[in-house]
């Protein structure tokens, strides 16, 4: 592929940029670009300010388009617990169970080539609704960009102990 002589650096310059121009771009630009269309695509429905600001996104618009031309990927995240692969629970608390199950998904978002800042949708169930600031703290020491998320409280999970289940993440990176 040609090395384009003139790279787009913001939006607008890639909303001028034809899909064929766009992809002829450098990986390391592209990849840059995904991280200004992904920022864009992040909205809150109102300027009025609540409780719950800063924790996450109201919606995500996914611009096709920009995605296409900067050949971006979606990367799905399987239900994930804080169990290890032989089904025994991490972590003597519900803290280090939060934390667990963060740093599994984060082991397949990097497996997948992308990370928590690209994260752009969650939807988790926790077994104890009593721990919503303890689960909070952790989300935000993992998730540095508030995606649309959703926290909902359950009875139980696969396994009695677990205390917290992602059970749909979903964020972007570029392809090769």
């Amino acid at each position: 592929m040609a090395k384009v002589s003139n790279p787009a650096h913001t939006l607008e310059q890639l909303d001028a940029l034809s899909i064929e121009q766009a992809q002829a771009h450098s990986f390391e630009e592209r990849d840059a670009l995904l991280d200004l269309i992904i920022a864009d695509g992040r909205h809150e429905a109102t300027g009025s300010v609540s409780y719950r600001t800063g924790m996450y996104t109201d919606y995500f618009d996914e611009d096709l388009t920009r995605m296409l031309k900067v050949k971006a990927v979606k990367v799905y995240v399987r239900g994930t617990t804080s169990s290890n692969f032989d089904g025994e629970v991490i972590g003597d608390n519900f803290m280090d169970q939060y934390r667990a199950c963060f740093r599994h998904v984060e082991t397949t978002l990097t497996a997948g080539r992308t990370s928590f800042s690209r994260v752009v949708n969650m939807v988790v169930f926790l077994t104890n609704m009593d721990n919503w600031e303890k689960f909070n703290e952790v989300f935000r020491e993992f998730v540095p960009y508030p995606p649309c998320r959703a926290v909902i409280g359950t009875t139980g999970l696969a396994q009695k102990p677990i205390g917290i289940e992602i059970v749909d993440c979903f964020a972007y990176r570029v392809s090769d």
